[in-house]
């Protein structure tokens, strides 16, 4: 399940996990090293407030507004810490440090995130990009 920029032709990560509730969002990578990227959606667009206690690593993030593009971009935010992004956004895309420069991403690309499930009643995969 990959995040793609579509802009630039890049990988930003190849397999992601979201954080749907309440309680998902809060905890984040809490106590874990970020290894893979976590996305979580909100109900609209609005300035997104993260924190990084007791996280054991430094993470990137992408925010993204409801067509999927880059308003915002915060590397490097650092554990024990608090950021609230300065443009309103309906996605926050948490990555492992460094995935911002490996994939080049920049405010204005449009992404997409790829996830693929099956259907228990159904033996078809279904490609979803949200």
């Amino acid at each position: 399940m990959p995040i793609k920029n579509l802009t630039r032709k890049t990988t930003i990560a190849k397999e992601f996990r979201t954080a749907k509730s309440s309680m998902e969002k809060a905890v984040g990578f809490m106590f874990s090293e970020p290894k893979t990227a976590l996305v979580m959606a909100f109900e609209k667009e609005k300035n997104i407030s993260l924190h990084m206690f007791f996280v054991f690593g430094t993470i990137d993030v992408l925010f993204l507004d409801r067509n999927m593009k880059v308003v915002e971009l915060k590397r490097e935010f650092r554990p024990f810490t608090a950021y609230t992004s300065g443009k309103k956004a309906k996605y926050a895309v948490e990555l492992p440090k460094g995935s911002i420069k490996k994939s080049s991403t920049r405010t204005g690309d449009k992404l997409a995130l790829i996830s693929i499930s099956t259907e228990k009643s159904r033996a078809e995969k279904k490609i979803t990009i949200k």
